[in-house]
């Protein structure tokens, strides 16, 4: 329950084409790591890791390379895999950006796991995640009295799962130092 009261299960949901909700496109960076400039930076270098957001290091400036722009997920064809990226980054190869103006990182973290679920029909070889069968994916969403996705629901349903994760933290913590 959230604390306005409202149950996930007591949400209307409804399928929607992943491209009804994001735009998708191939990373504008794709580097191979051995073609990587030299040096250490502050720009996340995202590959299709399943390990720290797909994060593998921290990299300087590619001047041969366009980054992604944050405030997208990126989803490694090859792994499955999908993570909210919320600041600019350079990839790997075989990253797909998903972009939408209603991403943030709350709606991102409602998002991905459903789209996990997705992911999952793909595999290595023959039934890979291309980019033709992610636009044919759908994705079950909550949605609002008009059907459409009810992103201020998705926000505040996972904003309350981190104020209660908080919460609970923070009262563990309070234990531990009074012993």
């Amino acid at each position: 329950i959230l604390r306005g009261g409202v149950k996930i299960d007591k949400q209307n949901w409804r399928e929607f084409a992943i491209t009804d909700i994001f735009t998708l496109k191939a990373t504008q960076s794709g580097i191979d790591r051995n073609k990587l400039v030299a040096g250490n930076g502050d720009t996340p270098y995202i590959t299709r890791s399943d390990m720290n957001n797909g994060w593998d290091s921290f990299i300087c400036e590619q001047p041969k390379y366009r980054q992604d722009t944050g405030n997208v997920l990126s989803v490694g064809l090859d792994t499955q895999t999908a993570f909210y990226q919320p600041c600019s980054f350079y990839t790997g190869q075989n990253i797909q950006v998903f972009s939408s103006p209603q991403l943030n990182r709350y709606v991102a973290a409602f998002i991905i796991p459903l789209l996990k679920i997705q992911l999952q029909k793909f595999n290595w070889g023959g039934n890979g995640a291309t980019l033709g069968r992610l636009k044919r994916s759908k994705i079950l969403l909550p949605i609002t009295e008009s059907g459409a996705p009810d992103y201020g629901f998705m926000e505040e349903y996972m904003r309350e799962i981190e104020y209660r994760q908080l919460r609970e933290y923070i009262r563990n913590k309070g234990m531990e130092m009074r012993h």
